[in-house]
């Protein structure tokens, strides 16, 4: 009895929980997050079943759940044990289950080569499916696998699928000439550079997309395989894939620098012959207030190219465009464009936050070669409160870039609402304080606005250590520069020293420095200063107690210069010796000497070693020397020191090289060896005419071509007039050529329905029933039913006065 009820809970448990999994495998159509429940819970063992189960459902969702494992990097079930059940299931007719497999064998096929060999033969013979999509699932897969002795079934299988129907399928045949050329690169070059060869003069422009990917990566500085296909992928290049359009363009640059002459620029403003000159190798250098460039057919084909791409979605497509009429176009003609409003319409729309940084990155670039560029477009990078730290820094630079005469007074204004409001990030404060200092560069009148406006904000607000260090450092960039119109700012700062005590160390350091270098101009107002700030010597930073000690031996090195030419215009008027220099008596010397004592006993060796240093050149009488080490005039601060000391503000390495001016090869060869223009085009490949079928909408489709035919001069973009292959006849737009070179000839409806013969039509059987009121004739009709004698004369006669009914069969 017990054993019984045991038997019968088990069995309701194990119903129990069959019910479950299956009403969620049944919810996972409806809604991912009941699957996502269901698949968590999928044990090890069941994970065995599933995976040895014949129904696919079943294989499938065991293959997600070891996907979601590798995924996720989840130690508790070590998916690499299913390797066996898993490999066995490569033979499945379901598609989806061979993709799933296929990640699992890019994860751990190298640590099981044995069991690898098994799904091979199943991959090879789905080469030859007639599902295309299997096919490249299969290719994909076999050159996925990093085994080295795969390399050799790789490459045979490429060579076979070069001359594939599908284009889907040589396009992933260009895919895997860069993982064989990365895995072997010595072993199989001149095969691979073959098979590319080929992909290139195909006439889809799928292929070729893939094909320019390989090209790129492998064969980039193989050059002269463009010189056949220069001009037709100038012309379908608006065919081409996003990624493959940009790396074509980079790859055309080169060609063009390499292969066509440099253009030449014309004067038009020189009266008589005009004058002309290559176009300059750097940027916007070009003497000539009115010109026009001449350049070579191809460049200009290259070119105008570029136009059918202005409205590209891809951020990389633009910056490529722009980096083409940067290398080879002259000012003017990139102005003319409208790639710089693209450029600055996709910063603008674009959402992530990568390509974000390098587009401001670019436009910065340009900005600084060319500030006229981007004048239009100011108002496009004011800075939002909610943008990134880093986008914001961009655009105040490339604010600071674009500052002039007319919008001084608007960027101003913008850069001095970053100052002082509360909801920007420090860094982003302190880019649009260093910015300002753009600003004072204008004029001495802005200098003054500039530097008054900064003082008036340093005393009313307590500002952060990095936030006063700048603004420092642009107030005394501005008083470097001019002193003697600043005497009343550098005043100010003298009062700052006392007044703001909670100033950061390297802020109150920079002040000191700026008043050792005015001594040479003001002299009289310094002494003042180090009087003030030797008291609380010992309670200055660091950076402060160098300055002090600096400031001081300057003062003292200034003090024997002028003690000196005073008396030797003395001495020479009464001609008597120059007496030596007083230091006892000297306050000067008195202040250096108390600085000197203190210096010599500080906690920082840097501040020790510098003051045995000073005092051993003071000491030795060799007060040249010191004033060549001190009052050594130093080099005005530019602004572009300060953006250089934030590590944010840089240019990457990546963007200088994206735009790295290429040299123009001189030695231009417009002729082959055979005697042709090097750009003749080459014949092309065109597989497609192995199709067995075609369909309504390779006659329908205008951006596809219609018919190919591997002459040097078949073009690929749209359906011309005069264009034989694609429409035969003169008016007679019904006629199709094909792919095969059969003709075929679009019909109506009344056409097709013509041909059909017509069936000869049996002739009808027609009953009547004669009924009369006579006995007589019922009579005879009884016995003309008996005998079954029909014919058409009994039937067409009728006596008079009867009422008869006919019907038809």
């Amino acid at each position: 009895m017990v054993d019984s009820i045991h038997r019968i809970a088990s069995a309701l448990d194990t119903a129990k929980v069959i019910t479950r999994e299956a009403a969620a495998v049944a919810t996972s159509k409806l809604g991912e997050s009941s699957y996502t429940y269901y698949s968590q819970n999928i044990n090890p063992q069941q994970l065995v079943t599933l995976l040895n189960s014949r129904n696919s459902r079943e294989v499938r969702d065991a293959m997600k759940r070891i996907i979601s494992i590798m995924a996720s990097d989840d130690d508790s079930i070590d998916v690499q044990l299913y390797f066996a059940d898993v490999v066995k299931n490569i033979t499945t007719n379901d598609t989806k289950v061979k993709r799933l497999i296929h990640l699992y064998l890019l994860r751990f096929a190298e640590n099981d080569p044995n069991l690898t060999l098994l799904s091979i033969n199943s991959l090879q013979k789905s080469l030859s499916d007639s599902n295309s999509e299997l096919r490249c699932f299969a290719l994909s897969a076999l050159s996925d696998m990093k085994m080295s002795s795969l390399a050799p079934i790789i490459l045979h299988t490429v060579k076979k699928l070069v001359t594939d129907p599908s284009a889907m399928v040589r396009g992933e045949v260009a895919l895997a000439i860069i993982k064989l050329y990365r895995a072997g690169k010595n072993d199989y070059h001149e095969e691979l550079l073959d098979i590319l060869k080929e992909l290139m003069a195909d006439t889809d422009p799928k292929v070729i997309s893939c094909a320019v990917l390989a090209y790129k990566e492998c064969y980039a500085d193989h050059l002269e395989l463009l010189h056949g296909h220069f001009r037709r992928y100038c012309r379908i290049i608006k065919q081409l894939d996003s990624w493959s359009q940009s790396y074509l363009i980079e790859l055309l640059i080169k060609y063009c620098k390499q292969y066509l002459p440099k253009p030449t620029v014309v004067d038009k403003s020189s009266e008589g012959s005009p004058r002309s000159c290559p176009l300059p190798d750097k940027y916007n250098e070009i003497e000539y207030p009115s010109y026009e460039v001449v350049n070579d057919p191809d460049l200009d084909l290259f070119l105008q190219s570029l136009n059918c791409l202005i409205y590209s979605s891809n951020p990389t497509v633009i910056l490529s465009c722009c980096n083409a009429l940067y290398q080879l176009a002259s000012p003017l003609q990139m102005k003319n464009t409208k790639f710089i409003e693209a450029l600055v319409r996709t910063v603008t729309m674009t959402e992530n936050q990568g390509n974000k940084e390098m587009l401001l990155q670019a436009i910065h670039f340009l900005s600084i070669l060319d500030q006229t560029l981007f004048l239009p477009y100011t108002k496009k990078f004011y800075v939002f409160p909610k943008d990134p730290i880093v986008a914001s820094i961009w655009k105040i630079q490339i604010l600071s870039t674009l500052i002039n005469e007319s919008n001084v007074k608007e960027i101003f204004k913008e850069l001095k609402y970053y100052v002082a409001s509360a909801h920007f990030p420090e860094n982003v404060v302190i880019m649009a304080v260093k910015s300002l200092s753009r600003c004072g560069q204008l004029s001495t009148s802005w200098e003054s606005h500039v530097m008054k406006w900064l003082i008036d904000h340093m005393e009313s607000h307590n500002l952060s250590a990095s936030v006063l260090d700048a603004y420092v450092n642009v107030i005394r960039m501005l008083v470097q520069k001019n002193p003697t119109k600043h005497l009343r700012i550098i005043f100010k700062l003298a009062d700052l020293l006392t007044v703001q005590t909670s100033l950061a160390d390297n802020a109150r350091a920079g002040i000191v420095w700026l008043f050792g270098e005015i001594a040479s101009i003001e002299f009289k107002i310094c002494p003042d200063v180090l009087r003030r700030l030797i008291p609380n010597f010992s309670n200055e930073g660091p950076e402060t107690r160098c300055q002090i000690l600096v400031l001081s031996a300057k003062l003292l090195s200034y003090d024997i210069d002028n003690f000196k030419q005073a008396q030797v215009t003395g001495s020479e008027e009464n001609n008597q010796n120059p007496p030596y220099y007083d230091f006892s008596g000297s306050r000067i010397s008195q202040m250096y000497n108390a600085v000197l004592y203190l210096a010599k006993y500080d906690d920082e060796f840097d501040i020790r070693d510098r003051a045995r240093m000073i005092s051993s050149l003071f000491d030795s009488g060799k007060y040249e020397i010191v004033s060549l080490l001190l009052q050594a005039p130093k080099p005005t601060a530019r602004s572009d020191d300060f953006i250089v000391s934030a590590r944010l503000e840089t240019h990457t390495p990546e963007i200088k090289e994206f735009f790295r001016m290429l040299p123009w090869n001189t030695e231009i060869t417009e002729v082959g060896e055979t005697g042709n223009d090097i750009r003749e085009g080459a014949e092309l490949k065109d597989y497609n005419k192995y199709k067995k079928s075609f369909s309504s909408q390779s006659f329908i489709t205008n951006n596809s071509a219609r018919s190919f035919t591997s002459s040097s001069n078949a073009k690929l973009t749209g359906i011309n007039d005069g264009d034989s292959n694609s429409i035969s006849g003169k008016g007679n737009v019904n006629t199709f050529t094909s792919q095969n070179g059969k003709k075929y000839r679009l019909q109506s409806l009344d056409e097709f329905f013509s041909d059909i013969p017509e069936r000869k039509s049996k002739p009808r059987k027609i009953i009547k029933v004669v009924e009369e009121s006579s006995d007589e004739d019922e009579d005879e009709s009884e016995e003309s039913s008996d005998d079954d004698e029909y014919s058409d004369s009994s039937l067409g006669t009728s006596s008079s006065g009867t009422s008869s009914s006919h019907l038809e069969l």
